[in-house]
């Protein structure tokens, strides 16, 4: 697939960008999805550079996993080895997370909730910052009829700890952050982990999520990809429901544009020689329970 690369000091990348601003501007009801991007340059890295902590825990445990992706698969944690891997991983990142900075997406993001153009973020991110900047998240999903929190928050927090026996919620304090720092478990009447979603684990919110989602398809004007490569199948559903709605929304500020969720071009000139048709993009995920 080609990308479409814009050179903010080209004249040549004007239209696009003139486009872009006009979309958003006139938009009432925003839904934006995030990634791991938006969160690099404030302090967390790509998990998967060649400095990133995927590849920092598989020197420490060569042998253990395939690859760093491994350590969020939830059917590998089995061992005491691989289990003391992945409490190491969530003590690094739980570092990073606190002493992490809000970058200017996130208060992009908060610009339009302060502009009443926000319906909703729905972020792949576990770090929180969207409450930093000032978002509300309600990560039990308590209201689910009446949805008031500003961002979904789709593979969980580093915020809380789990019980594995009990379920009850703990903050994600300093002090079991050192725990976990040193590969070890904090102990309850089971154990401890994170609040976050691992692969092939099955969401505890997703139904939830699935009735909010098909609640902000019938309003949403505009859509709003950043920083994910788009490689976790239930988000990939997710945006393509979403672009379609956006698309077929009778009052949409700009529908054409939403088709680019599915055609990559390669540069300015071609983008806007060529539009794609009106059949480019279909509804492909029926399903309301959003899955990993």
């Amino acid at each position: 697939m080609e990308v479409v690369k814009l050179n903010l000091k080209s004249k040549e990348s004007s239209p696009l960008l003139r486009e872009v601003i006009r979309c958003v501007a006139l938009a009432k009801q925003c839904i934006i999805i995030t990634g791991a991007g938006i969160s690099c340059s404030g302090g967390i890295p790509d998990f998967s550079s060649s400095d990133g902590l995927y590849n920092k825990i598989k020197k420490q445990y060569s042998g253990t996993f395939r690859s760093g992706k491994d350590l969020f698969d939830a059917r590998l944690h089995r061992t005491h080895e691989s289990i003391k891997a992945f409490n190491l991983f969530m003590g690094l990142l739980k570092k990073l997370i606190v002493n992490a900075k809000p970058t200017a997406t996130h208060f992009f993001i908060k610009k339009l909730a302060d502009m009443k153009k926000l319906k909703r973020v729905y972020t792949q991110n576990i770090d929180s910052l969207e409450e930093v900047v000032g978002l509300n998240v309600d990560w039990q999903f308590e209201r689910v009829k009446n949805y008031q929190a500003q961002v979904v928050q789709l593979h969980g927090t580093m915020a809380n700890l789990r019980c594995n026996v009990c379920t009850n919620i703990y903050p994600f304090t300093q002090q079991f952050c050192d725990i976990f720092k040193q590969g070890r478990r904090p102990h309850t009447i089971g154990h401890l982990k994170p609040t976050v979603i691992l692969y092939d684990d099955s969401h505890p919110k997703g139904l939830e999520i699935g009735k909010i989602a098909k609640h902000d398809e019938k309003k949403a004007d505009c859509l709003i990809i950043m920083g994910t490569s788009l490689r976790i199948p239930g988000v990939k559903a997710l945006i393509k429901d979403f672009a379609s709605a956006v698309h077929n929304h009778k009052e949409g500020a700009c529908d054409e544009w939403v088709e680019l969720v599915n055609i990559e071009l390669s540069n300015v000139e071609k983008m806007t020689a060529t539009r794609p048709s009106k059949n480019q993009l279909t509804k492909t995920n029926n399903k309301i329970q959003y899955k990993i």
